[in-house]
């Protein structure tokens, strides 16, 4: 009696037969405007703005920074007051330095000034024979023949300088006048070149005073000179340069004819010479 009352399962449930499990269903789309972006897995317009930089410092909603605090008119004015004072003060400070520095540079030039014009009439005093007197107002032997060797150096040093500068001179005269004369010829002697030695005993130069020696003491001599600043090389070269023989073919051609053969052994002593000597300067 209890089995049959249960109903029975059949693979092919007709209508007759209660069937165990009804139909299956089918689940239809939420509509979005409905139930939101959790029905459909999409974010909505309507959904959370997405966070921006700072969110963590300043949440949504909050100011982002707290108000300036309010000055007041008189401490602002105050302030500036101060300002203006320290200001003040600063170009006063600056302006008592640089009066500071002007009034040492007035006195240093002005202790020098009377350094040099004591000096000077030391020297004149020196020079005239005299001799110098300490503060005590004994005579003083020493000072005085420093300032007498200081004299002597400066007469050599100047004699030194006139020889050199005539010699220069010499040579822009002999330039001036061949660009001046060139319709002449045969007018220019042995006498007339600027040979680079010093005459003996005021005596015009010779052949034979053309040697090493007295080249090397001429040219290299007013560089002993205190102040100068050319080289024993920049002399020497400078000198081939002038002395070579391809720029004296101009000159050769207005030497007289009794003096051509001497003035040529010279230019060619002279070459020889300061091929010499500029293999045995340094600097």
């Amino acid at each position: 009696m209890y089995a049959a009352s249960r109903p029975q399962w059949s693979p092919n449930p007709t209508n007759d037969q209660p069937m165990l499990f009804g139909p299956t269903r089918t689940m239809k789309p939420m509509p979005a405007s409905k139930f939101g972006a959790f029905a459909t897995g999409t974010r909505s317009p309507q959904s959370t703005p997405p966070r921006a930089a700072g969110y963590f410092a300043f949440p949504p909603g909050s100011t982002s920074a707290p108000p300036p605090p309010q000055v007041a008119s008189t401490d602002l004015a105050a302030k500036r007051e101060e300002e203006a004072q320290r200001q003040k003060k600063a170009a006063l400070e600056e302006a008592w330095a640089a009066r500071l520095v002007r009034d040492a540079a007035a006195r240093k030039a002005r202790i020098e000034a009377e350094a040099a014009e004591g000096l000077k009439g030391e020297i004149d005093w020196v020079r005239s024979g005299g001799i110098l007197r300490d503060a005590q107002g004994n005579r003083d032997y020493a000072r005085t023949e420093a300032i007498r060797e200081e004299l002597r150096l400066s007469a050599l040093e100047r004699g030194l300088m006139e020889r050199w500068s005539t010699y220069e001179a010499r040579w822009v005269d002999l330039a001036g006048r061949a660009g001046r004369d060139r319709e002449k010829s045969r007018d220019l002697g042995f006498d007339d070149i600027p040979w680079p030695v010093s005459p003996t005993e005021n005596q015009p130069v010779k052949l034979a005073d053309l040697t090493v020696d007295r080249v090397e003491e001429f040219l290299l001599a007013s560089l002993r000179v205190r102040g100068s600043t050319v080289t024993k090389r920049e002399r020497v070269r400078g000198s081939l340069l002038r002395w070579h023989p391809d720029k004296m073919t101009g000159m050769l051609a207005r030497i007289v004819e009794t003096d051509l053969d001497a003035v040529r052994e010279g230019i060619h002593a002279v070459v020889l010479c300061l091929h010499q000597l500029n293999s045995k300067v340094e600097n």
